[in-house]
């Protein structure tokens, strides 16, 4: 019995070393094992440091322009250079783009959540050059849901509040101008021989389609000269048949927009079909205050200055019977002011240029959480479809 008691106890010390030295050997292997795992997922870890500063530094030059808007390809910005970026709207480039490039249009085929891929370095864009009003009544977009939820990080638009401004002004307009100066001026007054010019095919899709015309209206019958092109008079042919110097005798067009006090809405009808091209622009549409922050000093006419398109008509027949009053509107050209010489430094830059700057400076990235917020935050005369809304 008592050798069979002392077998048992050492057995139990057998056993007991066994599991003991197995346990220490299993502790070291386990030690071993994750240093050697901690020490493989550092370097993958640095790997991968080194590799998202390479992208960041050599290969997130590329601007990616979602679609062409509306999906049209003769819509957008040309694909290439664009100051230090590449434009492109190759989707391939995706994982090498600094920024994505999404028109409001640009998501309609688009199921959300967004299921494709994106890297938290990415600046994802929103952009618009068209109105809310045109938006909500003649695409009858009343919202921007699948823009919101902090899934775009700047805005990039027409108006001074946006993350990137992107005006219709180019700087072939304003600086190429300037720096004529005077003989600009000579060459193109000297052919003025007309008085208005006024093209336009939207005559009644929005409220201020309907109020322009009748405001042009009211500017005929009140004995002003308007010649009068486009779609809403069924002579598009002849205004194309106009020579060059026809298109140059006008002193007045009527940059009349299709929405009434739009923030900062001022289009190609003020820069280029005015300014650009040696016209005095007689605004209707955008607020005085707006048009004055966005153009060079007196250089427009404004309806809002006038009491009826009567009082408008018999201003402008004086300015065309005054060349010395006429000549004022140029004055910016011949002597510009401060703030003219600090807007054709802005307009030096496009709208994907300063995109390009600015993604390349490392601006912060942030987000929005309401595209639609943002988008639609307007005066109701700019988004409401009833003409006598009150001011």
């Amino acid at each position: 019995m008592k050798l069979f008691a002392k077998w048992g106890v050492f057995v139990i010390f057998i056993l007991s070393a066994i599991v003991t030295t197995m346990y220490i050997y299993s502790t070291e292997v386990w030690i071993k094992t994750t240093a050697l795992k901690f020490r493989s997922l550092l370097r993958i870890s640095s790997s991968k440091m080194k590799l998202t500063n390479l992208i960041a530094n050599t290969s997130r030059t590329y601007i990616l322009f979602w679609d062409h808007p509306w999906s049209v390809p003769t819509e957008g910005i040309s694909e290439g250079n664009l100051g230090g970026c590449m434009g492109t709207y190759d989707r391939s480039k995706f994982p090498d783009a600094g920024a994505v490039v999404f028109h409001y249009s640009n998501l309609d085929r688009e199921s959300m959540p967004w299921k494709h891929y994106r890297d938290p370095e990415q600046i994802f864009v929103f952009s618009s050059h068209e109105s809310p009003s045109y938006v909500i009544h003649g695409e009858h977009r009343h919202s921007m849901t699948k823009f919101d939820d902090h899934f775009i990080n700047w805005t990039m638009t027409y108006r001074t509040d946006s993350d990137v401004f992107a005006p219709y002004e180019q700087s072939k307009v304003i600086n190429k101008i300037i720096d004529e100066g005077g003989k600009w001026i000579d060459s193109k007054l000297a052919k003025k021989k007309k008085v208005a010019l006024w093209v336009v095919s939207n005559c009644a899709l929005l409220r201020g389609s309907k109020m322009r015309m009748k405001y042009t209206d009211a500017l005929v019958e009140a004995g002003l000269s308007v010649d009068r092109f486009g779609g809403c008079f069924n002579n598009k042919d002849d205004f194309k048949e106009l020579s060059a110097d026809d298109m140059e005798a006008y002193k007045f067009y009527l940059a009349f927009e299709n929405a009434q006090y739009c923030k900062d809405y001022m289009t190609e009808k003020f820069w280029r079909n005015s300014i650009g091209a040696g016209r005095v622009p007689v605004v209707w549409g955008p607020s005085k205050k707006d048009v004055e922050k966005l153009s060079p000093t007196g250089s427009f006419i404004h309806t809002d200055d006038f009491k009826t398109p009567a009082d408008l008509a018999k201003y402008l027949l004086y300015l065309d019977s005054n060349d010395k009053a006429y000549r004022e509107y140029f004055k910016w050209i011949e002597d510009p002011d401060e703030k003219t010489l600090k807007l054709a430094k802005t307009y030096k830059l496009a709208g994907p240029y300063r995109l390009c700057k600015m993604m390349l400076s490392n601006r912060v990235r942030q987000s929005h959480p309401s595209v639609s917020d943002f988008f639609y935050n307007e005066k109701e005369n700019c988004i409401s479809s009833q003409e006598n809304v009150i001011k």
